[in-house]
């Protein structure tokens, strides 16, 4: 994922003035009342149109038209006085942002509903981008972690969508080759310790995100939270110590200790380390629940899978959708996202091999995800199919599967809830980045990295 190209705070969009001229109209009416002149009513929105639903490509389709392109086919079918059409933003992140942030800012943003990565809900909020919603959207099946990220100084502003955490992905007969059972990752208290008793296989051991994109910035922030190391408060204050930042710096560089992790890491995103794994250059991965449908779609026949929940602490992800303050139908928009964010919807998204954000997606089950003898919690192996015949039914609605999956997103961690998100997470990736890439020690990163995220979380760039 490429740099945006707007960074820094943004600047209200252009139907801002649009709106401050509209008030004077209404205070031109009112002079009109006491014998002033009047003034035309505001024009009536215009219906003809579609509702404009702005989103990132789809991830699971595989090239397919993919499971929300067809919930939108499916509100235009019961919705044909109201039809919605789905833009397909760049699959990259940043450049998702930039994207939509230059179309806000030029005022040709005809976008009705957007579909935000969580961690910029308070950045679009903050800056006047978001209209505000009826909290009653976000009802109490949503998973407690993606209704608070929608939310920014007690207004909500999205309701979560699809949600996402960072799993641990393994060749089964690999991992048995390496010295380490399925029942095993559930021990390890760090990923570090866990790629320590791996025994080498003539590949590497692990693979994940380590390019300079947000991808570096997730993998960063889990390893810290696992090593007790905090940046940013509740209240997006920066908390971080030089010692704390040399303690997670630390920890991330063992990933790379003794040929363990693959070289073309440090340049990957999901989707490279996503055809690493289907390849057999790694024994494990980390990924997200995406991952799971399509390693069943592609992986050689009798070739066993299973997924596991990451050692220590892993971040959550998600996208929640947002009414755009320039939408001149917000009715509407707040319709079709109450529709996307309904019970069926979530079922499909869950078949699909999205994390759906809804409780009742997963079922109720009877697993007491803290338990830490109960396997159901930690792992799901994948059973293989026999001689020539696929593995079964590719489904991620596998029971198996999906208890596994709730119980790893109740214990996941928001990234930082801050106006400021972009610049810290900018200068997150490109002091570790350089790091890694140069195998420095993590003192002299520690050291140039405190100040800047300060500055960075105050507002004040990058530094």
């Amino acid at each position: 994922m490429g740099p945006a190209g707007a960074g820094g705070a943004l600047r209200p969009p252009r139907p801002a003035r649009r709106r401050r001229r509209a008030l004077g109209v209404l205070l031109l009416l009112a002079t009109a009342a006491c014998g002033g002149p009047a003034t035309a009513p505001a024009p009536e929105p215009d219906r003809s149109r579609p509702l404009i639903v702005a989103s990132d490509a789809d991830l699971t389709a595989g090239g397919q038209p993919g499971v929300r392109r067809a919930l939108i086919d499916q509100w235009n079918r019961r919705n044909p006085d109201r039809p919605a059409r789905l833009v397909e933003l760049p699959s990259a992140s940043d450049e998702q942002r930039s994207e939509l942030i230059g179309a806000f800012q030029s005022g040709t943003a005809a976008y009705d509903v957007v579909n935000l990565d969580i961690s910029w809900i308070a950045e679009f909020a903050d800056s006047g981008l978001l209209r505000p919603l009826d909290p009653a959207l976000v009802d109490g099946d949503f998973l407690r972690q993606a209704a608070d990220a929608g939310r920014w100084k007690g207004r909500t502003y999205a309701v979560p969508f699809n949600t996402d955490v960072g799993l641990l992905y393994y060749r089964t007969d690999d991992l048995a080759k390496a010295g380490r059972r399925p029942a095993d990752l559930r021990g390890y208290a760090k990923i570090g310790d866990l790629l320590a008793d791996v025994r080498p296989l003539g590949h590497a051991a692990y693979t994940t995100q380590l390019r300079a994109y947000e991808g570096l910035t997730v993998n960063t922030l889990e390893t810290f939270w696992t090593a007790g190391v905090e940046l940013v408060d509740g209240d997006g204050r920066y908390i971080g110590t030089e010692d704390g930042l040399r303690e997670g710096l630390d920890e991330l560089g063992r990933l790379g200790a003794a040929n363990n992790l693959n070289p073309e890491s440090l340049e990957a995103d999901e989707s490279v380390t996503l055809a690493q794994f289907t390849e057999g250059q790694s024994v494990l991965m980390r990924n997200w629940p995406y991952a799971y449908n399509r390693l069943d779609a592609t992986l050689a026949p009798g070739v066993r899978f299973g997924v596991a929940r990451l050692p220590g602490v892993a971040a959550l992800g998600g996208q929640s959708l947002g009414v755009a303050a320039t939408s001149d139908r917000p009715g509407d928009a707040a319709d079709l996202i109450r529709f996307l964010t309904g019970r069926d919807a979530q079922h499909a998204l869950l078949s699909a091999g999205f994390a759906p954000a809804r409780r009742s997606a997963y079922g109720a089950g009877d697993v007491n995800c803290d338990d830490p003898h109960d396997p159901r919690a930690w792992f799901y192996d994948r059973p293989a199919g026999r001689g020539s015949e696929p593995s079964p039914s590719p489904s991620a609605a596998t029971p198996g599967y999906t208890t596994l999956l709730r119980c790893a997103l109740q214990a996941a961690r928001a990234r930082p809830a801050t106006a400021h998100y972009v610049t810290f997470t900018r200068v997150l990736q490109r002091e570790v980045h350089g790091m890694l890439a140069a195998h420095r020690s993590a003192d002299a990163s520690a050291e140039r990295l405190g100040g800047r995220l300060g500055r960075a979380l105050g507002g004040r760039g990058p530094g």
